[in-house]
């Protein structure tokens, strides 16, 4: 299939072009995702992304604007090989726009369900590392030392 939508519109027009890819062979529902992160994005919001299709999604949206590398929190590795290259291009980006590349997915359980499950078991890992940052005692508090 892929490779028919790619005869069909022309490869080589769509590469390098994201918003012509995004037109083409996007799909409503992954030109909203992209659109949605393009906003959170601009208003520094932190993005969840589970799973290939959101990863992708996401690898679009980064080709669009770069900065949107920086907000990107990758819950689940799937078991799609789509996926991985995505994440590779993502990181590329990030690299290459001299902004610190995401990390790697939190979870790895070889899900492919879709339902953003692996979304949800991340969303606790998330407050949890959130809360550690902003409220954990430094040494020096927690000795009552201070610190130069």
């Amino acid at each position: 299939i892929i490779k028919e939508a790619m005869q069909y519109h022309d490869a080589s027009s769509l590469k390098g072009a994201p918003l012509n890819a995004l037109q083409a062979v996007g799909g409503a529902e992954i030109a909203a995702i992209v659109g949605g992160m393009l906003e959170a994005s601009e208003r520094d919001m932190p993005i969840l992304v589970d799973g290939f299709i959101v990863t992708t999604a996401a690898m679009v949206a980064c080709q669009m604007d770069p900065l949107v590398t920086r907000v990107l929190l990758f819950a689940t590795q799937s078991t799609e090989k789509g996926q991985a290259i995505a994440l590779d291009i993502i990181r590329e980006i990030s690299t290459t726009n001299g902004i610190p590349a995401p990390g790697k997915p939190a979870l790895n359980m070889n899900l492919r369900m879709g339902e953003g499950s692996g979304c949800l078991l991340a969303v606790p890992m998330v407050r949890s590392a959130c809360a550690i940052v902003s409220e954990l005692a430094t040494l020096g508090e927690v000795l009552g030392l201070e610190m130069l």
